[in-house]
């Protein structure tokens, strides 16, 4: 199973199969596509500067500020990955790729 997916900006990815949040790529990051707390929906964290992965095994975005205060009071963290802002069409390409992944369910309308 799948835990977690990591969408670049060069349309690559990376994902829980593939290594720890360590081993991933560190720059380029548009998406993460994570599952939900319940296991049974996707839960994307999209549209920052930085992204982390917390002790309680999910990946968070972070902005500067936010970094600097983690680091500053030392929570542990893992897999520091730096976002990347490229052209819109770039962007929601990438982006309707992640919405076609099958190994993360949708909620149903």
């Amino acid at each position: 199973m799948i835990d977690w997916r990591i969408y670049y900006s060069d349309g690559s990815t990376f994902d829980s199969s593939q290594g720890a949040p360590d081993d991933a790529p560190a720059w380029g990051v548009h998406i993460i596509l994570q599952l939900s707390d319940n296991g049974r929906l996707r839960d994307p964290v999209a549209g920052a500067d930085y992204y982390l992965f917390s002790e309680s095994g999910k990946w968070v975005g972070a902005d500067l500020v936010a970094l600097i205060e983690k680091l500053a009071n030392r929570v542990p963290f893992s897999g520091l990955l730096v976002g990347r802002w490229d052209p819109t069409d770039e962007y929601h390409a990438i982006l309707r790729k992640s919405e076609k992944d099958a190994d993360f369910p949708q909620a149903r309308s």
